[in-house]
Formats: structure tokens, sequence, C-alpha cells
């Protein structure tokens, strides 16, 4: 049987659980509920914390895998644990191979060392599964060409990557709103992301090369789409950034199809970001109030968007 193209994948899974939430996962001791929050104090050892960041992060994903259609770890909230902390994360990927996971890495670098960022991400049909094996990853484009060319059969397969184009931080225009010729160096990004991908393009209508746009920016939101129409999206930026639900439709199609939405603090620590922070409305214990507040903006989306 053909591999299922990921953007392909991507929206069966929208359909499935009816919901455009991505789950960020950025483990962050400091803000863990009050019991883990003790127990990593209480750890005596760089093993015993890392154990606290996978009951933490196994917590989230099973509260939210219902209404949610995929999750993000940031490798860097993993990677300052050191060893002990990419070992959790290989682990959470193993045991939840049902689940689509898009790494959250920004690799970009010289063709070579990017073939080795593959190996680390990616496996081929008949390959040994990579370590820290994942559906999707993202990706800086400054180093052009050669820094994606590497991805392009595992792109063929069933794999997928989101290319940042405008991001939602607030120095996001230090560079990416630069004129070259004239025109927003980030709708540069956007319209040959659409040229790159174009070969990538599943039976849904979008290409498993897509980008990154932050929903702090909807009037470029709608810049980007009118430039790569067959460009997933993946958009940061809603609740605790300041994006707006309202705005969601400007990095859709008409149809509003066509984006996933990222939610990190606003989803993982309901106790202190997002709809039901300080229990204004959310009830339960943690895991309770994950999935609360992953299916308030799962609702919240679709009726945005029309679903």
């Amino acid at each position: 049987m053909a591999a299922l193209n990921f953007a392909d994948r991507l929206s069966e899974r929208i359909r499935a659980n009816n919901s455009r939430v991505v789950v960020g996962l950025d483990p962050n001791p400091a803000k863990f509920p009050v019991e883990l929050k003790q127990a990593w104090e209480q750890a005596s050892d760089r093993a015993a914390r890392a154990e606290v960041v996978r009951e933490f992060c196994d917590t989230v994903i099973r509260a939210s895998q219902s209404v949610a259609c995929a999750f993000k770890p940031q490798i860097a909230f993993f990677e300052q644990f050191g060893s002990a902390g990419i070992a959790v994360l290989e682990e959470l990927l193993r045991a939840n191979p049902d689940s689509i996971f898009i790494m959250d890495c920004k690799r970009g670098d010289i063709g070579s060392t990017v073939e080795a960022y593959t190996k680390a991400y990616f496996e081929l049909p008949g390959e040994p599964a990579a370590p820290m094996s994942c559906a999707a990853v993202t990706h800086n484009p400054y180093l052009g060409l050669d820094s994606v060319l590497p991805y392009f059969p595992y792109l063929a397969e069933d794999r997928g990557m989101f290319i940042l184009c405008k991001t939602s931080n607030p120095s996001a225009l230090d560079f990416q709103d630069r004129l070259v010729d004239d025109r927003s160096l980030y709708l540069i990004v956007a319209e040959q992301i659409e040229l790159w991908g174009e070969e990538f393009i599943g039976e849904c209508g979008f290409s498993s090369m897509g980008l990154v746009a932050g929903a702090t920016h909807p009037y470029d939101g709608e810049a980007i789409r009118n430039a790569a129409p067959h460009a997933l999206f993946l958009v940061p930026g809603i609740g605790t950034q300041g994006g707006k639900v309202d705005d969601a439709r400007a990095f859709t199609d008409e149809n509003g199809n066509g984006a996933v939405f990222n939610f990190s603090r606003s989803v993982i620590y309901p106790q202190l970001h997002g709809p039901f922070a300080e229990d204004q409305g959310g009830s339960g214990d943690f895991a309770s109030m994950v999935k609360q507040a992953a299916d308030f903006y799962r609702k919240a989306l679709n009726s945005s968007l029309g679903f």
C-alpha cells in the first residue's frame, strides 16, 4: 500500500477529530501543576526529573488526543534537560505511534548537515526507525534550496515540513518585512515554497511542504495565503501571544481549510493561561482542564471557520 501523503494524513485527522488544534509540548517545570512541580523539586537526580517531565507530557497527550489533530514538541524544551530530556522525547514518540507529531526544531543548514537532521527525524520505507521519528518538522529556509532538498524524498512518501515564513514574535519584522525589489521578504519565501511544494500536493489539495504563519499578523496571513494557495499553514500565536481566534480565516482558503493552529501555554498550563486560568469556567484535575482548554479552542476555531 502506498504511503499516505502527509497533507492528506493531517486532513484525515482534522476530519476525524473535527479539530484544527495542535497542542504544543513545551515542558516548563516552573509552570507544572502543583503535584508535578513538587515532584520535580523533590527529584534527587536528572533521571528522576526527566520522569516528571515524561509524566507531564504523557498526561497532556492522553488528555487532549481526542480533541487535537496533532502535537508539536518544541525540541528546546527537551534539550534543556540534556540526554535525559531527549530520551523522554524519544519515548513519547514511540509510545504514541498513532498520534501526529510535528517536531518544532527549526533546523536549517547546508545540505550535508540537513541530511543528518533528516536521519534524526525521518526514515524511508525499509529503513530503521529514526530515533525521533515524527510526521513533520519545522524548518528555517534562510540557507535556500540546498537546505531543503534532502527532505524531498521523505515528503514524496508520508512526511511533511512547515517552513518559517512570517513568525508570530514581535521582532519578526526586523528581517521578514524587509523589502526586496519592492516585495516583502516573507512573501518571496511564500511564493518560493508554493513552487517547491507543487510536487507534494495531496488529494486534499494541499502540499506536504507548508508554511509557518503567525496569528499575530492576520493581514499578512491573507497575503501569504494568496501567494501560496496550496501550502498547509501551521499558525502559532493565538491566545497567550495575542492572536485572535476571530482572525483564523485569514490563514485558510475560502472554505476554511488549509491551516492548523498551535496552542501551547494556553492549553498545557490551563491553571495559568488560556480560557480557564484561575478556574474561571474550568473544573476538575489537571488532565480534565487540559482537555477542556483544547476543546474550548477546537470549538472556537470551528465556529470562526464555519464548521
